[in-house]
């Protein structure tokens, strides 16, 4: 047994290529293999919800919403026969320039060259394709996160390798990664997203920095391993705008590290100096071609209007929408240190292994080194930062993080080696105590970690062959070495205690699509049966969605939503006056944003945007001569000033437009609401807190027929001591109401007058509204559909009485109930928030001509 495992020991030695081979492979796969959980659809155990959120083939939709921008683009990547991404080619200031007519429409964007995920969305579209015609484009770019992150944990582990001389350190480092919770969603099968890009390119530009560095005795690895980094930078920009930050750390290092290394005068100086001129000049001219010089200037200075990018408003006076996008929620201390690599130990193992970067152990004797604790500690600073403006940012702090923990594995590893009798008897019981811990806790999760699917066969084979061959190597290397056995199995513990928290938090993983067939009923209702110049509005955060699927334009979405538009969409829906609605849908989905730019005539003539929305708010709901009446008597416009004016809010000819509602556009009323109730006469820094919204609560309900009565039940509040219910009784048109307080066995205690304001009732087409209390602050609203003789199904809201009759509650929850010129037209199931059903419904808005008197 000891001369067999005394061979495989040095065929490994002999052979280190192959060793690193598997462990490449090793980390590779099972980046793929944890990302690739999501195709399984174990967010639900019901055939029908997995059949409602996979397409006709049973694949998955895409998760996330982002991720359709990057898909229509990739479509039109192919469709346009690789030459641009826009939906069409456009004059724009005597040139030509690809554009994209749907997005922030009208009048649309041009849109800028193919990014590399498009590239890579249809290379894996064009190779499965071309295997399994039933694949398309949206499968294809469910696997580019999975099969890109394959990449992740490489760099990783051959910057700990280099620094620390331990591929133990450098495993642990690389499954850190993977395995973070802040990469791990937006890297997961579905989510084809650039969130890859923003972080793998920074990392090869480490790698190869540092092997330009390390190669003081050979020019020409130098000059190669410099140039490649300055590639890398060059094509960030086709990855992620936010490419300078990358530039930025990597400059501010490579000129601090060339002053020291001049100031200690190194015999490394020369190298060094390479190093820095190859990067700062060729990625300097090569993120100038491909982002133009003014484009790199603008990147590199960035970081200055970083700083303010959740202000509350914007400096010319709209609301700032990015204030209430939960990606750019300001993060605790505390998320920031458990979304960047788990908890606070191996965050604070991290800025140890920072720190114990500065002692080398790569030769026989001790010496210390800071170009790693110096690039490291600029990147932690600099994404610590970062994850202050917004979560979203939090994932670029994971990677200097995971390479101080991986160095300060491989650091004990060798302290371990050299001093081993010094420290023994502190280490190994720490080590051994939380190794056991460690398996008590997590040993029932080995072999979700070994296999967390087998969607992709070939996968689990090549990983599962890949890791036993590794610990096989481990076992005949740990057996074989007499003298260093105990040390390698305490380095090799000492891992398992740092990654197995990562690794069983990240199995099993699932995440359920926002898309599904029941949207996508609607939706392909838009596509085919509405005019090519329709325009579709709803709230910015499924827009995304809307113009992959209907390849309709739509006013705003994910990637413009802090606009203008954001305070006239949320304006029309939490109004109670259709024809100020009617208005704002109309001037939006034919002008646009003409009528109140910066460029506009009213803005000129106000100059304010308090001003501005003023006057819009007043002459929108009028028709166009009275509307040029208030112009001009009240505000002073000339005759042509007005005509401009209400040519863009009253045009002679409009776009078709449709809206959109859905369930969960209920629970987010408070954004919209307090968008389109905004107060410009506050000042811009003024709390969103403080500002009116509106809101409604889900509550449950039943109800039954006795008697020829229709008696409703809403529970309202529940304690252990007592619950609350309010009771509605439908007889004959005529409505009662109470609460009756009962006590935890079900007996009345007392009945109270109900308290809010108004009630109303939906009972199949019949609308039914009482006013109940006058001083009530919040109205129930109620819906009931009819599922057997005796039986309802009872869809219970309560709103907050800026909201009670407002356009949308009358659109979502009543059908277009008291309005005369928006009419539902389809209506499907919306499976992805509780709520009324059908959830998701698309309705038109006839502008008729009477506006135009």
């Amino acid at each position: 047994m000891g001369e067999l495992t005394d061979k495989i020991s040095n065929f490994f030695k002999k052979n280190e290529k192959i060793k690193l081979f598997l462990i490449i492979l090793f980390i590779g796969l099972m980046s793929f293999q944890i990302r690739a959980q999501t195709a399984d659809m174990e967010f639900t155990e019901s055939s029908y919800l997995k059949e409602m959120f996979s397409d006709e083939n049973g694949r998955m939709y895409l998760t996330g919403l982002d991720p359709y921008y990057y898909l229509r683009q990739s479509e039109n990547y192919l469709n346009s026969g690789y030459s641009h991404v826009g939906e069409t080619m456009l004059e724009v200031d005597g040139k030509k320039v690809p554009y994209d007519t749907i997005q922030y429409a009208p009048p649309g964007r041009s849109v800028g060259p193919a990014s590399i995920l498009s590239v890579v969305t249809v290379i894996v579209y064009s190779i499965w394709n071309s295997i399994d015609p039933t694949v398309t484009m949206l499968n294809a770019a469910f696997w580019v996160s999975p099969l890109t992150s394959i990449l992740i944990g490489i760099p990783v582990f051959f910057i700990i390798r280099r620094n620390t001389l331990s591929n133990i350190g450098g495993l642990t480092g690389a499954f850190l990664i993977i395995t973070s919770p802040s990469l791990l969603y937006k890297t997961s099968g579905g989510f084809a997203d650039t969130n890859v890009f923003e972080i793998l390119p920074l990392l090869f530009i480490v790698w190869m920095i540092m092997e330009a560095i390390h190669a003081q005795n050979n020019l020409k690895k130098s000059i190669v391993f410099g140039s490649l980094a300055a590639l890398f930078v060059g094509i960030y920009p086709l990855m992620w705008s936010g490419w300078w930050y990358a530039f930025d750390i990597t400059a501010s290092f490579l000129v601090l590290y060339t002053i020291y290394e001049y100031i200690i005068k190194s015999k490394n100086l020369k190298n060094v100096s390479l190093t820095s001129g190859i990067f700062l000049i060729l990625g300097t001219a090569l993120v100038s071609v491909t982002t133009g010089i003014s484009g790199f200037f603008n990147g590199i200075l960035s970081p200055i209007g970083f700083t303010k990018i959740t202000e509350s408003a914007h400096a010319v006076g709209w609301p700032n929408v990015f204030t209430t996008v939960s990606e750019l929620a300001v993060p605790t201390v505390n998320e920031i240190i458990v979304n960047s690599v788990g908890d606070i130990w191996l965050f604070l193992a991290g800025i140890f292994g920072l720190i114990l970067s500065f002692v080398s152990f790569r030769r026989h004797k001790k010496e210390y080194d800071i170009k790693y604790a110096l690039y490291l500690t600029l990147w932690v600073l600099a994404t610590f930062y970062a994850s202050t403006k917004g979560i979203r940012f939090v994932a670029l702090l994971t990677p200097p993080l995971a390479i101080g923990i991986g160095i300060f594995v491989g650091q004990i590893e060798n302290i371990l080696r050299r001093y081993e009798k010094k420290i023994e008897y502190i280490f190994y019981p720490i080590i051994g105590i939380l190794s056991v811990l460690t398996l008590i806790k997590f040993g029932s999760e080995i072999p979700d970690i070994i296999l967390p699917t087998t969607y992709v066969p070939i996968a689990v084979y090549l990983s599962i062959i890949s890791g036993l061959l590794l610990l096989v190597y481990k076992l005949s290397d740990i057996i074989s070495e007499k003298d260093h056995r105990v040390k390698k199995i305490f380095a090799v513990l000492l891992s398992v205690v740092i990654v197995m928290p990562s690794l069983a938090a990240s199995v099993p993983f699932y995440v359920a699509p926002t898309m599904n067939n029941g949207w996508k009923e609607s939706l392909d209702w838009i596509g085919s049966e509405t005019p090519e110049n329709a325009v579709v509005t709803c709230w910015w955060d499924n827009g995304h969605i809307y113009t992959w699927a209907t390849r309709k334009m739509v006013t705003f979405d994910g990637g413009s939503q802090n606009t203008p538009r954001a305070y006239f969409v949320g304006r029309a829906f939490s109004t109670s006056d259709e024809k100020l609605a009617t208005g704002i849908f109309r001037m939006l989905s034919t002008s646009g944003d003409s009528a109140f730019d910066r460029n506009s005539t009213l803005f000129k003539k106000t100059g304010t945007v308090k001003d501005t929305v003023l006057i819009l708010d007043e002459i929108l709901p009028l028709n166009k001569s009275d509307a040029n009446k208030v112009l001009i008597n009240t505000y002073g416009l000339t005759e042509s000033e007005s005509e401009e004016v209400l040519s863009l809010t009253h045009p002679k000819t409009t776009n078709s437009n449709y809206l959109i509602t859905y369930n969960r556009m209920t629970d987010i009323a408070p954004v919209w609401s307090m968008f389109g109730n905004w107060d410009f006469n506050l000042p811009n820094s003024t709390e969103n807190s403080m500002r009116e919204m509106g809101a409604y609560q889900k509550l449950s309900g039943s109800a039954e027929v006795v008697n020829g009565t229709t008696v409703i039940y809403v529970p309202l509040q529940t304690t252990s001591e007592y619950s609350v219910i309010n009771v509605v009784e439908l007889t004959n048109n005529e409505i009662r109401t109470a609460n009756v307080v009962l006590d935890s066995k079900g007996q009345m205690l007392q009945m109270q007058n109900s308290t809010f304001h108004k009630l109303i009732l939906k009972v199949d087409d019949k609308i039914y509204e009482n006013e109940i209390d006058s001083k009530g602050d919040y109205s129930l609203i109620l819906r009931l559909e009819k599922f057997s003789e005796y039986n309802y199904q009872v869809y219970a809201v309560v709103s907050s009485k800026n909201l009670e009759n407002s356009v949308y509650t009358k659109l979502h929850f009543l059908d277009g109930y008291g309005l005369d010129n928006i009419k539902l037209e389809k209506a499907s199931i919306d499976p992805t928030n509780s709520g009324v059903q059908p959830g998701f419904k698309v309705y038109s808005v006839d502008f008729g001509e009477s506006y135009l008197n």
